[in-house]
């Protein structure tokens, strides 16, 4: 049987590996590994010169989980056009100009991808290679970096991290919740874009006492959409963008008990409020000092008052069954109807435009006659006003 073994020095003799090839690319090409195919052609060598009949194509490298830690490839670009290395998924892993050596060596092989590092050999000058420089949100073309907003759908709740930096996350969901990395951790400038494109809303919700426009969560409603970025401390959002459509929206409450009840979370800046439970005394609802509307209806029992205000101010009083509609300043919160109905209704607008059941009569078309026998206080009055006797009765006499 034959062995590779050599018999001076007892190490191992390996079968000699295919250490150099030459492509000449008219189309992309897809390389395989010697030792996982049996085709001849577009083999994964040690060396390869490489040339491209005309620009824009590419090698794509092969599966680097059917290879070990280590593998080595160096391109030596013989031709006169930039020929891309990507890797197995397409991501730009180098760029090889005319008269180039670069190396490139596998240092991860858990994914198909895998993690690709390179190497220049022979420049007189030292260049960077934009493939080299891309990192969070940068992406590498050709030469160049542009920018890049990967875009993720979700639909289940989501803890965002620091490597989500740059992302943008597309909730299509019925409702649910998106949580925002520490800001400590992520530091100043981390961002991120956050879009609704479900039936539900999707809070955005920072943790701890981290706050968001200064608020605890931010409540996206469908098609709205926001840049969420970092100071370090806390989170603010840039062209916060919201849908006409659902501007408006309506929350229940439950308040029971007594003394304050400040809102939070989900419960901040909405518009039409109804508040429910059992008062044990009477309530106050605190609201942001900030500008806002608030459409209350006062669902409540027991014989106390609900008075919606800010923590500083003295607010309005809504009473039990009713409703009102309410805005705050940015210090306290007023009632945004005081005028009432303007007095006295025209007739146009369905009223009398009178202040009296007389004037009324007349200004809906009533003649003295009938005016006086509308108001007539007896039958003997009716008669005097219509100008004849009584029933039974002859005038200058009777029966």
């Amino acid at each position: 049987m034959t062995t590779y073994t050599d018999v001076f020095g007892g190490a191992n003799i390996y079968p000699s590996e295919i250490s150099y090839s030459a492509l000449t690319l008219t189309a992309d090409v897809v390389l395989n590994w010697p030792e996982e195919t049996s085709v001849n052609t577009n083999l994964a060598t040690r060396i390869i010169n490489i040339s491209s009949a005309s620009a824009g194509f590419s090698i794509y490298l092969p599966d680097a989980m059917k290879s070990g830690v280590g593998n080595t490839i160096l391109f030596n670009n013989v031709g006169a056009q930039t020929i891309t290395v990507r890797n197995a998924g397409g991501t730009q892993v180098v760029t090889v100009a005319a008269s180039q050596l670069w190396q490139i060596y596998l240092t991860n092989n858990t994914t198909a991808n895998g993690t690709w590092s390179v190497l220049q050999y022979g420049a007189t000058t030292s260049t960077a290679n934009a493939s080299s420089l891309a990192g969070t949100g940068i992406v590498a073309v050709g030469t160049l970096l542009s920018q890049s907003v990967p875009v993720t759908q979700f639909s289940i709740n989501y803890t965002a991290a620091v490597t989500d930096r740059a992302k943008m996350f597309n909730w299509t969901g019925a409702g649910g919740v998106f949580t925002l990395p520490s800001a400590a951790s992520v530091g100043n400038n981390w961002f991120c874009y956050l879009r609704n494109s479900g039936s539900g809303a999707i809070v955005a919700t920072p943790p701890g006492s981290v706050l968001i426009n200064g608020l605890v969560s931010l409540s996206l409603q469908p098609n709205d959409s926001a840049i969420i970025a970092s100071d370090g401390i806390n989170f603010y959002t840039i062209g916060y963008g919201q849908s006409a459509v659902f501007a408006f929206d309506y929350t229940v409450v439950n308040v029971p008990g007594t003394g304050n009840y400040t809102l939070s979370g989900s419960e901040l800046n909405r518009i039409s409020y109804r508040f429910t439970g059992a008062l044990t005394g009477n309530r106050n609802i605190i609201v942001p000092v900030t500008v806002q509307q608030y459409w209350v209806d006062n669902e409540t029992t027991g014989a106390y008052t609900l008075n919606v205000r800010t923590s500083a101010g003295t607010g309005v009083n809504v009473a039990q069954g009713a409703r009102a509609i309410l805005y705050c300043d940015g210090s306290d919160v007023l009632n945004a109807n005081t005028a009432g109905i303007s007095l006295p209704i025209t007739v146009a607008q369905g009223g009398t435009n009178a202040t009296t059941a007389g004037a009324a009569l007349i200004n809906l078309g009533g003649t003295g006659v009938g005016i006086s026998l509308f108001t007539a206080a007896s039958q003997a009055a009716a008669y005097s006003a219509l100008g004849v006797a009584p029933a039974n009765v002859v005038v200058g006499g009777t029966f």
